[in-house]
């Protein structure tokens, strides 16, 4: 008998530990079931507030308006797009300078216009013309002219600037090997140095003249070319004004 309260204090402190364990139990499950929820209802909360933001903008922002003075402007007009039927722009073509190693041609601008003539090493020496270097046109047209005039008496001819290209070519590298000269010189021409000049017509081609007339590039001198032109049928002139000749390259 004297175990019976023993029994029961030992019964009472046994569902008092039972009933402890089953409450912390049961509050760890709900701490633990409640982080993802929680979690969740956080990232649903974000993403309605991004949603009503990206469908309606910030709230309690209002979007700055245009001043009535820039509402009161006239529309700007819509650029004119190009006619697409217009010539488009012309790329640089020979001649671009008064020698060129590439070009391997003379020329000068005159006129509304360009001369243009083919010379060998001697002709180049007679008109100062450094032969291993690119020569630029003169600056002045006075000294453009005055070098024309020297040109000219080498036989050059003449080309009309624009050129007016042949039908379905709209632009050549070289502009002499595209189109006709407006003024055509077929003449070779010598300066003997004891005074007139030696002349040769080559309207009717070189047929007959070859090969000799390579002669005229391995001339050393001008009197050597003049040997040379007097060989291949050449005229002689005492005098450069009244030569026949000559008459059409004295002016221009």
């Amino acid at each position: 008998m004297g175990s019976l309260p023993d029994e029961k204090s030992s019964k009472a402190e046994m569902h008092a530990h039972l009933t402890t364990d089953t409450k912390s139990s049961k509050s760890s499950q709900t701490r633990s079931t409640s982080k993802p929820l929680l979690a969740i209802l956080t990232l649903l909360c974000l993403t309605g507030a991004a949603l009503y933001i990206y469908r309606n903008g910030i709230p309690f922002y209002q979007t700055p308006t245009l001043s009535p003075s820039w509402n009161d402007e006239p529309e700007r007009p819509i650029p004119e797009i190009p006619d697409s039927e217009l010539p488009a722009p012309v790329e640089p073509f020979e001649p671009l300078k008064r020698y060129s190693l590439d070009y391997g041609k003379v020329a000068c601008w005159q006129d509304g216009g360009v001369w243009i003539k083919e010379l060998t090493a001697v002709e180049l020496s007679s008109l100062d013309i450094d032969r291993f270097r690119d020569t630029a046109r003169a600056l002045s047209q006075a000294d453009e002219d005055a070098f024309c005039a020297r040109l000219r008496m080498h036989g050059a001819s003449f080309w009309e600037l624009p050129p007016q290209w042949p039908e379905h070519v709209h632009w050549c590298d070289a502009m002499d090997a595209c189109v006709q000269p407006t003024k055509k010189v077929s003449l070779e021409v010598g300066f003997p140095t004891s005074g007139g000049v030696w002349t040769l017509d080559t309207s009717q081609g070189w047929e007959g003249l070859y090969p000799r007339s390579l002669g005229l590039r391995n001339a050393l001198t001008m009197d050597e070319r003049c040997q040379v032109l007097k060989e291949l049928g050449g005229r002689f002139c005492e005098d450069i004004q009244t030569c026949p000749e000559m008459a059409d390259l004295l002016r221009p």
